[in-house]
């Protein structure tokens, strides 16, 4: 979990990415990042980030 206002360039990558492979529109995109803008100038932003580790045997 990152609260850094610094990860807010992962969440514009992800969002082009989204909008490069057609998920959501410019439009939409752009709101999501304005708002997550506000988020971090308001001291409430929060990304998470799950990692799954799962064993396995040959």
């Amino acid at each position: 979990m990152f609260t850094e206002p610094a990860m807010l360039s992962l969440l514009a990558r992800l969002a082009e990415s989204a909008c490069a492979g057609g998920a959501v529109g410019r439009d939409q995109a752009d709101q999501w990042l304005a708002e997550q803008r506000r988020r971090a100038e308001a001291g409430r932003f929060l990304v998470a980030i799950p990692f799954f580790v799962a064993p396995a045997d040959a």
